[in-house]
């Protein structure tokens, strides 16, 4: 298992924990006006809880640590060299219509790009990000990468996606962080305050990652 793998694992094992707690706490308190629940009710509520909770740690945790905080730290640790674009790598995904609130298949290109090493042999790889309008054929850019990693690390970094990427993990956490200190007996306005400040760390750690990137750049 990747070093992703087990980061994603502890998420949810850690999400799983927070879930059941919420559980018990709910249970005790509806447990005491309408007495004993089914065991159909607290299968249900414990797995919708675990699914919010799941979904709001992994939005936050695993969407910083491949946008953020991974490419910050190839940055750093990768030689940088300057790559052409030589062609597109297609894939298919599934996107939300929030007017429709279906689902449709959107095809991304993620830019194929050939540069060469540090012992002059010519490297072909695809790059880790792409955004609707991907370079064209032909174009030089600025990249990281080591013989380990399947895809190269893309280091010129749209603005717009980078700071839309910013405020949503920020708010991600802020709900997360409100939703977990659901288990403790503080008031609301103290677990408001308290994930707003969670909320703000993110958002900043986020924003030292993608200056980390800027500077090295």
């Amino acid at each position: 298992m990747t070093f992703f793998g087990y980061f994603f694992l502890a998420i949810c094992l850690f999400s799983l924990y927070i879930a059941y707690r919420i559980f018990n706490k709910i249970l005790k308190k509806r447990s005491a006006v309408k007495g004993k629940t089914g065991w159909l009710e607290k299968g249900f509520m414990l797995f919708f809880i675990s699914l919010i909770v799941i979904a709001l740690n992994g939005v936050t945790m695993v969407l910083s640590y491949s946008f953020f905080w991974e490419k910050a730290y190839r940055t750093l640790s990768e030689k940088q060299y300057e790559a052409v674009i030589i062609g597109y790598k297609k894939e298919n995904i599934s996107t939300k219509n929030f007017s429709t609130s279906g689902y449709y298949n959107k095809t991304v290109y993620f830019p194929k790009v050939k540069y060469s090493n540090i012992n002059g042999r010519e490297v072909i790889k695809t790059l880790d990000i792409t955004n609707d309008h991907p370079p064209a054929i032909g174009q030089t850019l600025k990249i990281t990468d080591n013989e380990t990693n399947e895809a190269a690390n893309g280091i010129e970094l749209d603005w717009i996606m980078s700071v839309f990427g910013c405020i949503f993990t920020g708010l991600a956490a802020f709900f997360a962080c409100l939703l977990t200190t659901y288990i403790k007996n503080d008031t609301f306005k103290k677990r408001i305050v308290f994930s707003l400040y969670a909320a703000l760390f993110m958002v900043v750690l986020n924003v030292g990652c993608i200056l980390l990137m800027v500077f090295k750049h």
